[in-house]
């Protein structure tokens, strides 16, 4: 549902007016979409996988990516890791800063009455971002807030009114993103952590690796064991299928039907069912690192799982369906045996 303003012009009649233009010309959507792929592709087949330090992290070091969770039974995957102190008030006017329709969903930069900065992004992948993020977060992965709102409003002179639902993530004070990270190459590549988070995403269905989907933040003061901060931020693209151009995403239907694990190789590695072009990145992942996710994920509860879909106001019944996938993934992972 689209809400419009008396007498907007046609440029600004609604954040998903980008989307209709580029389904207007699929022979030319479908032509840049390729050729972006092909550049991608051609980008990932020459990039080397290696640690950008000497040796092994040291536990300082380590807690820039992820601390082990002494706490994961007891986590609130309702409020997740910004608590309900810093949720956003639906009754809020917000002030429009910009807006970004270039994306598969669009997004806004936003105020709120107090003049913190937000990012609301729009479209399915709202829903799926607040549940993947609560789940990355409760295996010790660093995770800003952020928070599903169905009913809220913009003022400004060339947008306002009510708008559709939307994922919302402050930008707090004393945490500021200074740049993004690679997959390829990062201080952390060949640990446990990394490559459990790897698993993490064909378990979670997400297959966007490229770097601007990672951020880098630095702190004022120490959080959850480090001032800086490597996190795997814009996980929206999860619960459906894994793909090059455009995959389903929040997609029950898709998620119900899509493996998670196709088999092991003669050389023990796991052959994932990943479409998506960052296949090197999973090539040399082993029965061992899927444990390591799956043992983790095994151990939040049932009433967590059910919060975290909560969380993102998924229906009961639809919820029901992804954690029933999720948790069928999870005893997959945790079955696997290394190969004789």
């Amino acid at each position: 549902m689209e809400h419009r303003s008396a007498g907007r012009d046609r440029e600004e009649r609604g954040p998903r007016a980008g989307d209709r233009a580029l389904r207007a010309k699929p022979a030319v959507l479908r032509a840049v979409l390729a050729l972006g792929v092909l550049a991608a592709a051609l980008g990932c087949g020459s990039k080397s996988i290696r640690a950008t330090i000497p040796g092994s992290p040291t536990p300082d070091q380590m807690a820039e990516f992820w601390v082990e969770p002494t706490d994961l039974a007891s986590r609130d995957l309702f409020w997740g890791p910004g608590g309900k102190e810093k949720a956003p008030d639906p009754a809020w006017i917000w002030t429009l800063v910009s807006r970004d329709n270039t994306g598969f969903s669009p997004s806004f930069h936003l105020h709120d009455p107090r003049e913190m900065e937000w990012s609301a992004k729009l479209g399915r992948e709202a829903q799926s971002e607040v549940v993947a993020s609560r789940l990355m977060w409760a295996l010790g992965f660093h995770q800003p807030p952020t928070y599903y709102v169905k009913g809220w409003s913009i003022t400004g002179p060339r947008w306002s009114g009510p708008q559709d639902p939307a994922r919302f993530r402050p930008d707090l004070p004393g945490m500021k993103k200074v740049g993004e990270w690679d997959w390829h190459q990062n201080p952390f590549v060949g640990t446990p952590a990394w490559r459990g988070a790897l698993v993490m995403m064909p378990l979670l269905g997400n297959s966007d690796l490229k770097p601007s989907q990672n951020a880098l933040y630095d702190l004022d003061a120490p959080r959850e064991g480090a001032r800086r901060w490597y996190v795997m931020r814009d996980l929206g693209q999860a619960f459906g299928e894994t793909g090059m151009i455009w995959p389903k995403r929040n997609d029950v239907e898709t998620w119900e039907k899509e493996k998670f694990i196709e088999g092991l190789r003669e050389d023990g590695t796991v052959r994932f069912n990943y479409s998506g072009l960052w296949k090197g990145l999973f090539r040399n992942l082993r029965p061992e690192d899927v444990r390591w996710a799956s043992e983790r994920l095994a151990r939040i509860s049932d009433r967590q799982l059910e919060d975290a879909f909560r969380a993102a106001e998924y229906p009961p019944e639809v919820a029901a369906r992804f954690i029933r996938v999720l948790k069928q993934k999870i005893a997959e992972g945790l079955a696997l045996k290394p190969a004789p």
